[in-house]
């Protein structure tokens, strides 16, 4: 009997130390907005595999959402805070179609709604503590509210940076367009041998207040100035081209009801 009562008390004590509180999921500093490029996304998903095919945004040069990311300074996360807190599409149904345009999943031929339940799972379910975040309705309506606040086809054009496949930017011009629009530090990734622009991330605090991005990756000298980036010091910021494969799917299409409209 008294086993019993030593093993019971062990079992509780276990299971409390296993209980995460609530205030738990608060523990995070900054929300990252990640904006993406999609010419840069599209080419990256077709050249892991020449049989995907990419689902670009309504106007196609132009910046789409990545996500809103809570960030604790110096590490990742916290992540999927709530996993019995699941995506619900009938929730965001009064914004399907802004998102559709604008948080576009440009993976095609994965799962309708896999990015924004995606997005919802691993990071809006830790957004969720503000009250502000506090619903997917909230959550993915802040995300449109920002990229009308924060548009990166905007800022960028202001200082004469626009898609073009055969110049190469200074990745300082970039930051300083950015920088000079915003006046906090952003984040710019690459990929493609770190020398393709494909994501810009700006940070707010809690009260949804701009601040640097300082502390969230590794940062970089670039004439003299630290840039938080993985990106080499000459980046292109390229148009999106159709790949080949696709252009001779659209040919034989156009080819075929020619045909058929021609008898």
């Amino acid at each position: 009997m008294i086993h019993y009562y030593i093993i019971t008390i062990v079992l509780c004590l276990c299971g409390v130390n296993n209980v995460q509180p609530k205030e738990v999921y608060n523990d995070w500093d900054i929300l990252i907005f990640t904006q993406q490029w999609p010419a840069t996304v599209c080419n990256e998903w077709v050249h892991h595999d020449p049989s995907h095919t990419c689902v670009m945004p309504k106007q196609v040069d132009t910046w789409s959402i990545h996500g809103i990311w809570p960030t604790k300074l110096g590490t990742r996360g916290p992540l999927f805070c709530n996993r019995t807190w699941l995506f619900n599409p009938e929730e965001i149904r009064p914004i399907e179609k802004s998102l559709i345009n604008v948080w576009t999943n440009i993976e095609g031929g994965t799962e309708p709604y896999s990015l924004w339940a995606h997005e919802w799972s691993k990071h809006g379910t830790c957004a969720a503590v503000l009250e502000s975040f506090n619903s997917e309705f909230k959550y993915f309506s802040k995300g449109l509210d920002f990229l009308k606040q924060y548009n990166m086809t905007h800022i960028l054009s202001q200082s004469g940076i626009v898609p073009n496949d055969q110049k190469k930017y200074a990745l300082i011009d970039v930051y300083n367009a950015v920088t000079n629009q915003l006046h906090v530090n952003p984040s710019i990734q690459c990929r493609e041998g770190m020398t393709y622009l494909d994501e810009v991330r700006i940070c707010v605090d809690k009260n949804l207040q701009l601040v640097n991005c300082d502390g969230i990756s590794n940062h970089k000298i670039v004439d003299g100035v630290s840039i938080i980036t993985n990106c080499h010091d000459y980046i292109y910021y390229p148009h999106f081209k159709i790949p080949p494969k696709r252009i001779y799917i659209q040919l034989y299409k156009l080819v075929s009801w020619l045909q058929w409209f021609s008898l």
